[in-house]
């Protein structure tokens, strides 16, 4: 039965079963079946967390990738031609499905809400999230429909292919039980890789320190320098209930490197913003919330200090210890994203009164680069 996009809502509980997306797919040779398993059970997720129908956004998701079987999807992960125009890509890529999902419906509420709370957590992983805002497209999708016109996309059969896939999603068997009661081609599982932090951590105690409130993961690795370089003034301070500051890590200028905090509580270090980067938008709304009373910012945050002074060149070891601390962070906290906008200075955040911290020489460049990120993409 042929769908009308104008009686389509993109807001409302799910439409089509996810067994049945699941084996949409597969009827169809979708490419990267691991990952468009995951962004299938992510899109449901989210669906009933934000109240989007996923079944349209996944409609959506086979209109743009050919079901699973297009080069931006087969290669980048691309779940919606983000970035991707007739004359034009950006080579936007994700990581893997959830990331893709998230980014997709983070992407689609611009258009249907504007910004949308329950979703604000993943804005940095748009990188297109202010384009329909700046073309005023912001809360002006309801129905399916209301995605042409440009905004979208310009074909203007774009809303009516959706809804052609919507419709034989919705009559798609879902795939056959297999032994155990799942879809028979559904991958299995694979235990958990164990995250190790580096060798030689010496921990030390303070109670300077908060649980993230709200159960917040961290989003970013903030360097800073202690503008000392006697490790006992450093560690009396982070110690002094009445100092009222701490951090997660500090690194000698042997490359020793000492916790005071563990990375699941939230250290006291980053909470002076001043001045701090617009241009980072999971920053600027981090900030909002704090403004709220909502959050404190070092709930989003893994601090690690550098015995030195922001005139004096860090040493070799130093830098060693902070790639593998950081390479560590990272693995162990997928919510950081390994960016130059999620591997910050102080100064990012506090351009007013710490302007000078990490300091000019600090290599931030070459570790974000050594630990596999990207030191020029901020989100």
């Amino acid at each position: 039965m042929e769908l009308n996009p104008r009686e389509v809502p993109l807001l409302g509980p799910a439409t089509a079963a996810l067994a049945q997306a699941r084996a949409y797919a597969r009827a169809r040779n979708a490419a990267r079946l691991d990952a468009v398993d995951a962004f299938i059970d992510e899109l449901w997720r989210l669906g009933a967390v934000a109240g989007y129908d996923p079944a349209v956004i996944f409609a959506q998701f086979c209109d743009e990738t050919g079901t699973g079987t297009s080069v931006h999807w087969a290669t980048r992960l691309n779940p919606g031609g983000i970035g991707v125009t007739d004359d034009n890509d950006q080579g936007i890529s994700f990581a893997n499905g959830v990331d893709a999902a998230r980014a997709m419906v983070t992407h689609l509420s611009t258009y249907v809400r504007g910004y949308d709370p329950a979703l604000w957590q993943f804005i940095s992983l748009d990188p297109r999230y202010s384009e329909p805002l700046k073309q005023g497209w912001g809360g002006t999708v309801r129905v399916l429909a209301d995605l042409g016109g440009g905004k979208w996309a310009t074909n203007p059969r774009y809303a009516w292919q959706i809804a052609g896939h919507l419709a034989a999603l919705r009559a798609t068997a879902a795939a056959a039980p297999g032994n155990d009661g799942k879809p028979a081609d559904r991958p299995r599982a694979q235990p958990p890789v164990e995250v190790r932090p580096p060798d030689g951590i010496i921990p030390r105690e303070t109670t300077n320190w908060h649980p993230r409130t709200g159960g917040q993961l961290p989003v970013a690795i903030v360097y800073h320098v202690t503008d000392d370089l006697v490790l006992d003034h450093v560690q009396s301070w982070f110690q002094h209930p009445a100092s009222r500051a701490s951090a997660h890590f500090v690194i000698d200028r042997d490359g020793t490197i000492y916790q005071f905090v563990r990375t699941t509580g939230a250290a006291w270090t980053n909470g002076d913003y001043q001045g701090w980067r617009s241009d980072i938008p999971w920053l600027v709304e981090a900030i909002r919330r704090c403004q709220a009373g909502q959050r404190n910012l070092n709930d989003y945050t893994v601090t690690i200090e550098f015995m030195g002074k922001p005139g004096l060149a860090f040493t070799e070891p130093q830098v060693e210890r902070a790639i593998a601390l950081t390479r560590y962070l990272l693995a162990r906290y997928p919510s950081i994203r390994p960016l130059r906008g999620h591997l910050l200075r102080h100064a990012d955040i506090n351009s007013v009164d710490r302007p000078y911290c990490p300091g000019p020489s600090f290599p931030l460049r070459h570790i974000i680069a050594a630990a596999g990120g990207d030191p020029n993409r901020l989100w």
